[in-house]
């Protein structure tokens, strides 16, 4: 874990006995595909998605695809441009708010430390002024540190795979829900057998968590 995500975390004030809810951004809260679509559009790219990965899916109209580095570096300049413009998922602000009436938000994005700013200036303009922890890589660790004091049932969501398993691995008394309010990466999702639910829209997750909380 970096240190500025163990400062992050440290910074925020859980209270043990009340229900948390712990949220991924791309593709849960805010589209990230959809727009970066438009952005490689615009300099003459396409996405083109056959699985839940971006390596070898930005092309050309030619055929051309796009090495590794080439991918990184358009997939940064979407984030240095874009972050702090990223739409909304439908449902994710509502569902939220009714959320937070019983439980705990905290944000947890692996979002470049130098686009924190950004991020939670997004999310706060989408309604959703939620704490932001800026992770790297796996989330297990920090969802372990998060979790450390808690005594309520805390639930994760996340739309990807290896992270709901990094859950598994690292937090595994965490309830996972696996999701996405994006329908381009819904469609090359794989089932995860760790993950506790699959809700197909905020909805889903609403009845879910709700009844889990209430519990």
């Amino acid at each position: 874990m970096q240190e500025h995500t163990r400062d992050q975390i440290a910074k925020i004030n859980l209270v043990p006995d009340r229900p948390l809810l712990i949220v991924d951004a791309d593709e849960v809260l805010v589209h990230f595909a959809r727009p970066f679509t438009r952005y490689l559009e615009a300099l003459e790219w396409e996405l083109h998605l056959t699985e839940y990965r971006l390596e070898y899916a930005i092309k050309r109209a030619d055929g051309f695809v796009a090495n590794p580095d080439m991918t990184f570096e358009l997939v940064h300049g979407f984030i240095d441009a874009e972050t702090r413009l990223q739409p909304a998922i439908d449902g994710a602000t509502g569902t939220l708010a009714d959320l937070a009436k019983q439980a705990q938000i905290v944000v947890l994005s692996n979002v470049p430390q130098r686009r924190y700013l950004d991020r939670q200036a997004n999310l706060e303009g989408h309604g959703m002024p939620y704490p932001l922890v800026a992770n790297s890589g796996p989330k297990g660790p920090a969802l372990m540190a998060l979790t450390a004091r808690m005594q309520a049932p805390v639930a994760f969501v996340d739309d990807s795979p290896a992270q709901i398993e990094s859950a598994a691995e690292h937090a595994d008394h965490i309830h996972r829900v696996h999701f996405t309010g994006c329908d381009i990466i819904r469609s090359v999702l794989p089932d995860v057998k760790c993950a506790n639910a699959t809700p197909e829209d905020w909805s889903g997750v609403a009845s879910h968590i709700g009844s889990l909380f209430a519990k």
